[in-house]
């Protein structure tokens, strides 16, 4: 759903978008108080950190907040300073040393943290994505700094609270109840979320036990929580087998499909998946939401993308996993009706004139068809070129190797030329930094004097597009299979297996390459 380092400023696939963090975030500590009315919380958050300089540490809150007393390594300092929502705290300490500040504050956020009266009830709930933390927590809110994250959440009595990881107390007090959660993992910043409201739980269940058992809940709004087993959540087990399966160990320890107010259909929340409440209330919510939303806990929350041009390392292998799961549980035809719709998307969409690894200057502008779909075209005729053993083979490595860290498409590119033994580097720079994909002409000729069958292939894209390599390129001519190597503005084939003209031409029949196909005959 991004910030990056220095040194890969070198590397043609990683353009900055984000600046860099200045120092290593190594866990938040959140203590919040949610009132019983109004929108003002009382909240310190602790956070410990691995000084990578001697620059003050830089964290990130909104102005909305007031900050009412900064601590370093326990004792208060008042040598801190607020330069709009940017608070820096110097400190002498050394280079790789350990440091941890204390910010307490109040105020009533706009953003980030949303109070809501739904159906007349209060709820309250974090939505991040995707740099709007601060706007409810100071933290350096870049994906490229994952943390690990303890909520300590004071809410009225009888509400419930979720949050990341697993719960650890929950302490009565008077009025209110004190909820706890700890994570052991590091996660980014835009899935640490909490939520707050009257809720009805249902078990699902436990997935993943080929490896590790996780439970499985279902949380909902009372009145909808007939739809927790009988709608898009009634194969959440099943969905987790699968992708365990497919890629690896699930990566936490728990999950949670939760009705909520986020902003978006569903939001990938580590262990805590957020769904539109609405979407869930008028039963629009698709199983396919549920699997693109649950892949996202392999891949955008235990391997991150380190930089927001690089989103399609999360939104593109949601988007396809979610496409592998409809295959997988309605047959090959399912996943080819699921990426033909992608591809029709992709055509449609005026975010093909930009390539896939690409900055804004409005992250939501990110949320496009280059990194959903198209980046799950990426993957698919990847896995067409490669073929299946290396494919999978490539991703169970990719997830292995960047498990809890951030990833760049080099990344991803190293793992996957490991494991199919090929240089892939052609490929990615035009599947990765050429806007469009390629529109082919097809023209056939039959020679009935020599017998032969020729094609002649040309690529009619707009320049700007470029040219494309499609090796290994398969046509069923007639009866026959063929492949043939598409490389520049056009190209030409022959076949001599014809002793009469055949009556059909099916370019690309299973489906392995994001284009455009046009087929006519020069008789």
């Amino acid at each position: 759903m991004i910030a990056l380092l220095l040194a890969l400023q070198a590397t043609p696939l990683a353009p900055a978008n984000t600046p860099r963090p200045a120092h290593d975030a190594i866990g938040y500590n959140v203590q919040v108080t949610i009132p019983d009315t109004g929108k003002v919380i009382h909240a310190r958050v602790t956070t410990t950190w691995h000084l990578l300089s001697t620059d003050p540490i830089r964290v990130e809150l909104d102005t909305a907040l007031k900050v009412d007393q900064v601590t370093l390594d326990g004792r208060p300092t008042t040598d801190w300073r607020r330069d709009g929502e940017i608070i820096l705290i110097s400190h002498r300490h050394r280079t790789g040393d350990a440091a941890v500040t204390d910010i307490e504050y109040h105020g009533a956020p706009w953003d980030g943290l949303v109070f809501k009266d739904s159906a007349g009830v209060r709820t309250i709930f974090a939505d991040n994505w995707p740099n709007r933390a601060h706007r409810w927590f100071p933290s350096q809110d870049y994906p490229s700094d994952k943390a690990m994250i303890e909520f300590h959440v004071t809410a009225p009595d009888g509400y419930q609270v979720i949050a990341n990881g697993d719960p650890t107390t929950r302490i009565a007090g008077t009025g209110h109840v004190t909820w706890s959660f700890v994570t052991v993992r590091p996660i980014p910043v835009y899935t640490m979320v909490i939520g707050v409201a009257k809720m009805a739980i249902t078990p699902m269940g436990r997935g993943g036990c080929a490896v590790r058992c996780i439970p499985l809940e279902v949380w909902t709004y009372p009145a909808d929580s007939a739809y927790a087993v009988t709608g898009p959540f009634r194969r959440v087990k099943e969905i987790v087998d699968y992708f365990t399966d497919v890629v690896g160990e699930f990566p936490f320890s728990r999950l949670s499909h939760i009705q909520s107010s986020t902003i978006f259909g569903g939001m990938e929340n580590s262990t805590a998946i957020f769904y539109d409440e609405e979407a869930y209330r008028r039963h629009r919510l698709s199983e396919s939401t549920v699997a693109h939303e649950t892949a996202h806990q392999w891949f955008g929350d235990a391997v991150t993308e380190r930089d927001w041009s690089h989103l399609w390392l999360s939104e593109g292998f949601a988007t396809y996993f979610a496409a592998l799961w409809a295959g997988h549980v309605a047959g090959d035809s399912a996943l080819q009706a699921t990426m033909n719709k992608a591809a029709r998307d992709v055509f449609g969409s005026k975010s093909t004139s930009q390539p896939i690894v690409d900055s804004a200057d409005n992250l939501l502008e990110l949320l496009n068809s280059n990194n959903y779909q198209k980046g799950s075209w990426v993957l698919h005729s990847l896995r067409g070129l490669i073929g299946d053993s290396a494919f999978f083979a490539g991703i169970r490595k990719y997830y292995h190797d960047f498990r809890d860290s951030t990833a760049l498409s080099e990344d991803f590119q190293h793992e996957m030329e490991e494991a199919s033994g090929t240089d892939l580097g052609w490929y990615f720079s035009q599947a990765l930094h050429q806007p469009g994909y390629p529109k082919l002409e097809i023209v056939s000729r039959y020679d009935s004097v020599g017998k032969a069958f020729q094609l002649a292939i040309r690529q009619t894209q707009p320049e700007a597009w470029g040219l494309y390599r499609l090796p290994g390129f398969e046509i069923l001519i007639g009866d026959l299979l063929v492949r043939v190597d598409i490389e520049g503005r056009e190209s030409h084939f022959s076949f001599d297996q014809f002793a009469s003209p055949p009556k059909t031409i099916v370019p690309d029949p299973n489906g392995w390459w994001l284009s455009e196909i046009k087929v006519t005959s020069d008789k």
